[in-house]
């Protein structure tokens, strides 16, 4: 791979991938799994060396992308609320965890390997495109590079305005990756939302993903508009150790980090950046707003985007919501920022009224209009209805 790293790519290509994250390393793989990997293709990002850093985790029904890099799969979820904890099995959606660099270093060997791929490591300065608007512009602080089009994960569009959203939530969260001396992890199940009742500025909880009973990665998650500082999260992720499997400081070993940034806005779905570039992943609005999940909507568009490409040589940009999921998620993330106390009792209705296999079934938008209702008549509706009122203007507009 490191070959490839050189003064020697050329300056036109067919298509450029520019970022290396989950998106475009997705779309990479699946250009070179089909036709597309005989055109020329250049991935640029500023850093192109597998890190052990981010953990991306996904629900999924049937046989999962990427099932050989899968780190762990779970077959139970819990979730904590006030008084007690649910633990159920799911049957159709599965919860997967794939590590970033597993996955990096998987799809860069691939393409490295490959004779139509060339990597280059530099920071991307611009995306443009020329005059005629016929070819991609990609600046690094090196050079540039031209191609048919460049997909793009690394800038904000620019018709993106942070003072345009309504609701500017964002989910942060802070992780220790850990080992214990002691079995006290159950590894068949994830602890996907143990509520924290005790923090009163948005909704929070613990995020556990066992690795087997004595290691697993813990994140201390916040739905709200403000970061903590490192120590709080810190402290409560402390103080659940000790309250739930009586581990002290010393009981335990912490190998790693893990911190993110996560929107959860009423963010407009921009897809083009210009006439030649493609927004990917959270820059195209992908990241589905009342979960901030992202991963499984990553893989739909890097497949639509080669299915365009092949059938009619520009890249297909599908709808990422239909209207009615646009609502819910609207209404939720309303809830959410001006109701976080009553969020807290919306989701343990939830929780508590409806299958894991439903839930995640309506949060990947597979639910039909029916199984929509169940899940809305088993949770209050008084701030529902606020929440219908309060953001009906800005459903038209997004």
């Amino acid at each position: 791979m490191a070959s490839k790293f050189s003064d020697s790519v050329q300056k036109r290509y067919d298509y450029i991938i520019a970022g290396a994250g989950a998106s475009g390393l997705s779309l990479a793989w699946h250009m070179l799994h089909s036709p597309i990997a005989e055109k020329n293709i250049l991935i640029v990002d500023a850093d192109l060396t597998p890190e052990n850093d981010k953990t991306w985790c996904f629900w999924y029904s049937g046989t999962p992308p990427y099932a050989d890099l899968i780190y762990k799969k779970w077959t139970t979820i819990e979730i904590g609320l006030s008084s007690e904890r649910i633990a159920q099995s799911v049957d159709e959606y599965h919860y997967y965890g794939l590590r970033s660099v597993d996955f990096k270093r998987t799809v860069l060997e691939a393409v490295g390997a490959h004779r139509n791929f060339d990597l280059f490591q530099g920071s991307i300065k611009q995306l443009s495109c020329s005059p005629s608007e016929e070819v991609a512009v990609l600046d690094t602080e090196e050079q540039s590079f031209e191609a048919d089009y460049i997909f793009q994960s690394c800038l904000e569009p620019p018709g993106f305005k942070e003072e345009a959203i309504h609701y500017p939530l964002k989910q942060h969260f802070l992780g220790w990756e850990l080992t214990v001396d002691k079995p006290v992890f159950d590894d068949s199940t994830c602890v996907l939302m143990d509520f924290d009742k005790t923090f009163t500025e948005g909704v929070s909880f613990m995020y556990m993903l066992p690795w087997s009973s004595k290691s697993g990665l813990l994140e201390y998650t916040v739905f709200s508009g403000q970061l903590l500082e490192k120590k709080a999260y810190e402290n409560k992720i402390t103080r659940y150790l000790d309250n739930r499997f009586g581990l002290s400081p010393g009981d335990y070993q912490i190998s790693r980090i893990e911190r993110g940034v996560i929107p959860m806005q009423d963010r407009p779905v921009i897809p083009w950046y210009t006439s030649r570039v493609l927004n990917l992943g959270t820059q195209g609005g992908l990241t589905k707003p009342s979960t901030g999940y992202t991963f499984s909507r990553i893989q739909d568009q890097a497949r639509a985007i080669v299915e365009g490409l092949l059938s009619h040589g520009a890249p297909g940009t599908p709808a990422v919501s239909s209207f009615r999921f646009k609502a819910y998620d609207l209404w939720l993330l309303d809830i959410l920022y001006t109701q976080p106390r009553e969020a807290l009792n919306v989701f343990h209705h939830l929780f508590t009224n409806n299958s894991m296999d439903e839930i995640f079934r309506f949060l990947n938008e597979d639910s039909s209009p029916f199984e929509d209702l169940k899940i809305m008549a088993s949770v209050p509706y008084l701030p529902f209805l606020r929440a219908i009122w309060r953001s009906r203007k800005r459903l038209m507009e997004i």
